[in-house]
């Protein structure tokens, strides 16, 4: 029995880290690549929505670096406010002769309440989603709008890169991110990204339904867009750029909001999940949410199996020696910089507790209807710099632009 045990636990974690992607490389060659139509592309209208709740240390950057994208047609501008309390509507206000909008709901009631709202009040073909906190290459609008060009493309999720001084909580996020990169090249190929990016993602407007308001808008609408028969495509060089968590349990705190609204998504969604994407969100998402449970029973069937055989005992030998690092990561969580050996296993583990917590949590009734964005994320620039530099992101997203080899740049006065 723990040897079944021991072998089935083995074979799950290697298919979720290995044996998914392995099978969508081999999907990717069996189906014909996902690639832009040649001709120069038409230039549908575009509305820009900022989502924002109390952004005052960034709004003003974020709307000078709107203002300042490169975009052949119509580009419209509106800042989504939830119930924002500080002077994040007062400098919105700054900038209506510039053409910016503002939606400004007075009692917080969630950042889809707002879109919802917002949305069908709009006329234009394409909706570009946004957070405040993320600053954009010049040219991303137009990198995703290019990929319209292809009629059976229905969605196009851009890059989100962290730059900077990365802390130690970034550095594992950077980790993770590359990652998720990389799949998401991979589902593209099948013009089928399961999941977009909150920080810029494009969709034609009438694709864009009702949403839930516990379910994260950029795991619902790619959802509602495969059912419609069109694909969600990524465009690496749409680049996005803000300034990661820098403190464990921020990152902590995230992981455990995405995972609940993840969840949530499927429970919401699975009347309208099927076929290729059911198993790409199960073997995505679900199992990997469940890693954390299938490490600790086969910890336990390691440690049952290990008196019985040389090879049990070592692989045993193995998995201590990756928690005791992940331990002593957990120790100098507070240090700016924890060597590569430590913050690996930690934030792996890290992650894989969060996923635990918000599933226990979700079991329990918990719900994530409102969202919050890690303080470090929207860090206000020292006194007398300027607007579009230092810690509120400029060159936070500089720094990821030239590591990502991305030529469009990112905007200071």
């Amino acid at each position: 029995m723990w040897q079944f045990v021991f072998w089935g636990s083995l074979a799950l974690l290697l298919y979720v880290y290995a044996g998914y992607p392995a099978l969508l490389v081999l999907a990717g060659r069996v189906r014909r690549r996902v690639r832009s139509v040649p001709q120069a592309p038409a230039s549908p209208s575009v509305c820009l929505i900022i989502s924002a709740f109390d952004e005052e240390r960034v709004i003003r950057q974020k709307i000078e670096n709107s203002l300042r994208l490169e975009y052949d047609g119509e580009l419209s501008i509106i800042v989504a406010s939830d119930g924002s309390t500080d002077r994040t509507v007062a400098i919105v206000e700054d900038y209506r002769d510039l053409g910016v909008e503002l939606f400004h709901l007075p009692v917080r009631r969630g950042k889809n309440a707002v879109l919802n709202d917002v949305i069908p009040a709009r006329t234009e073909d394409v909706i570009v989603f946004t957070d405040a906190n993320s600053l954009f290459a010049e040219d991303s609008v137009a990198r995703l709008l290019e990929r319209f060009a292809d009629p059976a493309v229905g969605c196009v999720v851009g890059e989100l890169s962290y730059g900077g001084d990365l802390t130690a909580a970034g550095q594992g996020e950077s980790l993770y991110w590359r990652y998720e990169k990389w799949i998401k090249k991979l589902e593209s190929r099948l013009g089928s990204v399961l999941v977009a990016n909150g920080s810029i993602f494009a969709v034609y407007r009438r694709l864009v339904g009702p949403l839930f308001s516990d379910v994260a808008n950029d795991l619902q609408v790619p959802f509602d867009v495969a059912n419609q028969g069109l694909k969600i495509i990524y465009e690496p060089r749409a680049l996005a750029a803000e300034r990661s968590a820098e403190l464990w349990s921020e990152e902590f705190d995230r992981k455990v909001r995405i995972v609940m609204r993840g969840v949530a998504g499927f429970t919401r969604l699975n009347g309208r999940v099927r076929g290729m994407r059911l198993w790409q969100f199960v073997s995505h998402k679900l199992l990997r949410w469940c890693v954390g449970l299938v490490l600790l029973v086969l910890l336990v069937a390691t440690a049952v199996l290990a008196p019985r055989a040389a090879g049990y005992a070592a692989f045993l030998a193995l998995q201590i020696v990756c928690y005791a690092a992940a331990f002593a990561g957990w120790r100098m969580r507070s240090r700016p910089h924890v060597p590569k050996l430590l913050y690996v296993p930690f934030y792996f583990a890290m992650v894989n507790y969060a996923a635990m917590v918000a599933m226990v949590r979700f079991a329990s009734g918990g719900r994530q209807v409102v969202w919050e964005k890690a303080a470090s994320t929207r860090l206000e620039p020292p006194a007398g710099e300027r607007p579009l530099h230092a810690n509120s992101g400029a060159d936070v997203a500089t720094v990821a632009v030239a590591e990502s080899g991305h030529r469009g740049r990112l905007f200071e006065e």
